[in-house]
């Protein structure tokens, strides 16, 4: 285990001996610098869970201004002091659990632009340690939180204040790469995604720093065009906000991704009067049982729509102005192939 880059790059660091501290390899360590390079020079550092310390003596390397090390574990901090000494730095360690050095933290007033977060796996204790982060305002608002998971483990909550921005696998490991964001959801078949859909999104990034476009999987119903093509018309649709916008499907509920994504808002679109009364009712029923509010816009246009597109592609006609010009020759062909 070294330091891979910066004025210390090349120091050979310790491990904590034993089998329950797993260090980040690092290859997993320096993709996850390279996720967040612009992000460290400066930067005031929180390393949760320390362990031998690696982490944060990288951010010490390449520049953050101070870290604060926190581990409960007598033999990680005695490895973490080592490893500092041969960096010649006497960076802050606080020898308590999560929850006591969060707290402590908070006390003494401390706000840090990184916090890195690598739990012991299968420890399923990721979303209280971001509702305590949440809740004791120790992130700044600009900050990130880098959290280190098994990619097999399953799905944490992410409470309402953080949005996973970024999220990489590594072989056996996740990186996730977390902002304090405000964020809703824009549901749908999207079959296909049409320039109403693209409206939809545009309005609601007006209003939230970060939107979720999210498939829903209808087990009861035969899309024309398959999950991958209508992530894909998304993407290509939607380019030039993809630092803004999460694409993705899920297969359930709206009110469950909303629940495990930490999401409180929807953003729909009202074409019709006719359409007034069902989305009411959604809404209240996200509402009631999700605790999730629908915000309604009104259609640009509320001629455009998924089932127009088909009709129109079905009658050999023109789809200019419905879909976006990115994907039309791509929609074209792929229907040209549902028919045969």
């Amino acid at each position: 285990m070294r330091v891979i880059a910066g004025k210390y790059k090349g120091r050979k660091l310790s491990a904590v001996p034993g089998q329950n501290v797993r260090p980040t390899t690092d290859r997993v360590k320096e993709a996850m610098f390279n996720l967040i390079r612009n992000k460290v020079e400066d930067a005031v550092v929180l390393d949760l869970f320390a362990g031998s310390g690696a982490l944060g003596i990288e951010s010490l390397s390449r520049g953050a201004s101070s870290v604060v090390f926190c581990d409960h574990s007598r033999e990680a901090v005695n490895v973490i002091k080592s490893n500092l000494e041969k960096i010649n730095s006497e960076s802050q360690i606080i020898s308590k659990d999560y929850r006591a050095c969060i707290s402590e933290l908070a006390l003494r007033g401390f706000v840090f632009d990184i916090i890195f977060i690598d739990p012991p796996y299968e420890s399923k204790i990721e979303n209280e340690v971001l509702t305590l982060i949440a809740e004791k305002e120790i992130l700044n608002a600009g900050g990130i939180i880098v959290l280190e998971r098994k990619r097999d483990d399953k799905p944490y909550k992410l409470p309402v204040e953080f949005n996973d921005s970024i999220v990489r696998d590594y072989g056996g490991t996740t990186i996730s790469i977390l902002k304090r964001e405000t964020k809703a959801a824009v549901t749908g078949s999207f079959d296909p995604f049409t320039l109403g859909h693209k409206y939809l999104v545009e309005k609601g990034l007006e209003k939230f720093d970060m939107l979720h476009v999210v498939i829903l999987i209808n087990p009861d119903k035969n899309p024309r065009y398959g999950v991958q093509k209508r992530l894909r018309f998304i993407e290509k649709s939607l380019k030039e906000y993809k630092k803004k916008i999460k694409i993705s499907y899920f297969e359930g509920l709206v009110v469950d991704y909303c629940k495990q994504n930490g999401i409180k808002y929807l953003v729909r679109g009202l074409r019709t009067p006719a359409e007034s009364q069902y989305e009411e009712e959604m809404a209240e029923y996200n509402k009631t049982h999700g605790d999730i509010t629908t915000l309604f816009i009104k259609a640009k246009d509320i001629q455009i729509s998924s089932s127009l597109v088909r009709d129109r592609i079905n009658a050999g006609e023109g789809v200019d102005g419905l879909i976006d010009k990115s994907i039309i020759k791509e929609i074209i062909a792929e229907d040209k192939k549902w028919k045969t």
